[in-house]
């Protein structure tokens, strides 16, 4: 017997042919046509156009979503940059305030109030030289130009302080009102 290959004696038997397998042609991704088909159609399937018309329209909203984030972001930056600004001009520019002053009382509120001043923060307050401000709760008497460095940033922070206390009686015009009386 010869030596032949097992391929060859396959071959002499008739049990192989010649060549091997021929290869299958390949389906493309959907599955109806060959990818290489000349006479398939180009023109994609209308789900096709429908999902790439919603993938659109889907980054749209995202891309606006993320321009409304990305505002409110930049304006809870530009608050919290105010709020410091604001927090630095009060207590920087804070007047000291006696321990064992006279009570100065104002409103907040809709709530009467008072902080210990000395004579010559009541005659800054009456005469408006000096304002009130608030900060966390606690109250701070600051000059005016501090004041409407606060005023330019927001407002919120400044107490009102009442008129000056303007008589409308003639009979009663030579008579002065107590500043801490003035609501």
């Amino acid at each position: 017997m010869s030596k032949a290959s097992l391929q060859d004696q396959l071959l002499q038997a008739g049990l192989a042919k010649k060549g091997g397998k021929a290869p299958k042609k390949k389906k493309s991704a959907w599955g109806r046509v060959n990818r290489h088909d000349k006479d398939a159609n180009t023109k994609p399937p209308a789900e096709i156009e429908a999902a790439k018309k919603a993938a659109a329209e889907k980054l749209a909203r995202e891309q606006e979503r993320n321009r409304e984030a990305g505002a409110r972001q930049r304006e809870a930056e530009d608050r919290r940059a105010r709020q410091g600004q604001i927090r630095q001009l009060i207590l920087d520019h804070a007047e000291k305030l006696p321990r064992d002053g006279e009570p100065y009382h104002f409103i907040d509120r809709g709530v009467v109030l008072s902080v210990p001043v000395n004579a010559r923060l009541r005659r800054g307050l009456a005469s408006r030289k000096l304002r009130l401000a608030i900060w966390e709760k606690r109250y701070y008497v600051i000059s005016a130009q501090t004041a409407e460095k606060i005023a330019q940033r927001d407002s919120a922070y400044l107490l009102a302080l009442p008129d000056g206390g303007e008589i409308r009686d003639p009979a009663y015009q030579a008579f002065g009102v107590p500043d801490d009386l003035v609501w």
